[in-house]
C-alpha cells in the first residue's frame, strides 16, 4: 500500500495526461457509463489504485496509535529525504513519458510499475515515498540509546532531532514508522 501512495504522483500525472472526455455522449439526461469507461481506461485504473493508496495511507497513520512499546531515544538522528527525491526522479518522472497509444504499450507500463513494486517491497526501499514527504512526513537513518535501533530507517511525523523520544512500530526489517513523544 506504501509504494501504491508513493506513485500517486504518477498516477494524478498519468489521469490528466490520458483523461478524454471529448466523446462523451449524454442521450438526453443519461450519460453512457460503457463509453466514459472504456475511453479512460487508464485514468480509471489510476484512479482505482490511487484509493488503494489512501487506503493504505489511512491504515499506516492509524498503525501508529497502537503502538505499544515504550518511547525511546535517540542517540544519533541523519535525514535521509533525498532519497525520495531520487525515486522520483527514477521512477515517476520517466512513467509519465511511457507512450501509452497501444493496449500493448499500456500492458508494459502497468507490468513495469508491478516490478518496480516487487523490487521496492523486497529491498525494504519502500520508505524512498514522494507523497509521504508532500504530506509531511520525513526519513531519517537513526540510531537510539537502547540498542533497539542501530542505523535503522525510520519515516517520522514531522522532523525529527538527537534527544527526541519515539513511539514506533516495525514496517520491516529496518524500516520503522515512528511518532515524536
Amino acid at each position: 500500500m506504501l509504494y501504491l501512495l508513493s506513485l500517486w504522483l504518477l498516477f494524478f500525472m498519468l489521469i490528466v495526461l490520458k483523461a478524454d472526455f471529448s466523446n462523451l455522449s449524454v442521450k438526453g439526461n443519461e450519460v453512457r457509463i460503457g463509453t466514459i469507461l472504456t475511453d479512460n481506461l487508464v485514468p480509471f485504473i489510476c484512479l482505482i489504485l490511487m484509493i488503494a493508496g489512501f487506503i493504505g495511507y489511512v491504515v499506516f497513520r492509524d498503525r501508529l496509535r497502537s503502538a505499544k512499546d515504550y518511547p525511546v531515544e535517540l542517540v544519533e538522528c541523519k535525514s535521509i529525504d533525498y532519497e525520495t527525491l531520487s525515486f522520483l526522479a527514477t521512477y515517476v518522472i520517466p512513467l509519465i513519458c511511457f507512450p501509452m497509444n497501444t493496449g500493448r504499450e499500456i500492458f508494459v507500463l502497468f507490468a513495469v510499475i508491478i516490478i518496480i513494486g516487487c523490487i521496492f517491497v523486497k529491498t525494504n526501499l519502500f520508505y524512498s515515498n514522494p507523497t509521504l514527504a508532500l504530506m509531511g512526513f520525513s526519513i531519517y537513518s537513526v540510531t537510539s540509546e537502547e540498542g533497539i535501533f542501530k542505523d535503522d530507517i525510520v519515516i517520522a511525523i514531522g522532523r525529527l532531532k538527537q534527544g527526541d523520544s519515539i513511539k514506533y512500530i516495525n514496517l520491516g526489517d529496518n524500516v520503522y514508522f515512528v511518532k515524536r513523544v
